[in-house]
């Protein structure tokens, strides 16, 4: 039986034409949207400006003038993953995890809080390490015990996010740079 560091790897995730990275990393920091409440179809509050850099979005390689792909360190344990970021200067060692509104973004570690994730086949099987034998495969994710990640627009933003979705959940690609990857702060780990 293989170990969680021996079913851990570093990879980049990508779509096709468009490229994924913090809003703030895409758009300029800061990347807001203006949340005004409603109820029952009328407006019931003072509008306010939320900084959204640090949530994942998505923007076509066309309008952007660094697309280098994001680098995220898959962490297993059991069949699950946490997502640990290694290429952002801000959220490095921040882990990709879902908000209070299922949108996900870079957050601290936070124990049994951090979002964990599933990697899915295009046949939505829950796939490893194990079940990756060449660098480049399409997946999905999805939050364990949760709904499939998905693009999604907000409102009050001209930004596409992504986040939980009643959709089947977008297709990465899923580049593996490092098989076998361990904890930076475990270096020698078995």
């Amino acid at each position: 039986m293989k170990t969680n560091r021996q079913q851990s790897f570093i990879a980049t995730l990508e779509l096709g034409t468009s490229h994924v990275n913090f809003l703030g990393q895409l758009h300029g920091t800061p990347a807001t949207r203006l949340d005004t409440h409603y109820s029952g179809g009328f407006f019931t509050g003072v509008s306010k400006r939320h900084n959204d850099s640090h949530l994942l979005g998505h923007r076509d390689r066309q309008e952007i003038v660094d697309p280098a792909p994001m680098t995220i360190y898959f962490r297993c344990t059991d069949d699950y993953y946490h997502l640990y970021i290694r290429s952002h200067v801000v959220y490095s060692g921040h882990c990709v995890s879902k908000d209070h509104a299922g949108f996900l973004g870079a957050f601290l570690p936070a124990g049994r809080d951090t979002t964990s994730f599933n990697l899915l086949s295009l046949d939505n099987q829950v796939i490893t390490l194990r079940d990756l034998p060449r660098d480049t495969h399409r997946v999905r994710l999805q939050a364990r015990n949760a709904r499939p990640v998905g693009s999604i627009l907000r409102r009050g933003a001209p930004y596409r996010y992504m986040g939980e979705t009643d959709e089947k959940g977008i297709v990465f690609t899923l580049r593996i740079l490092e098989r076998n990857a361990s904890f930076l702060s475990d270096p020698d780990e078995v």
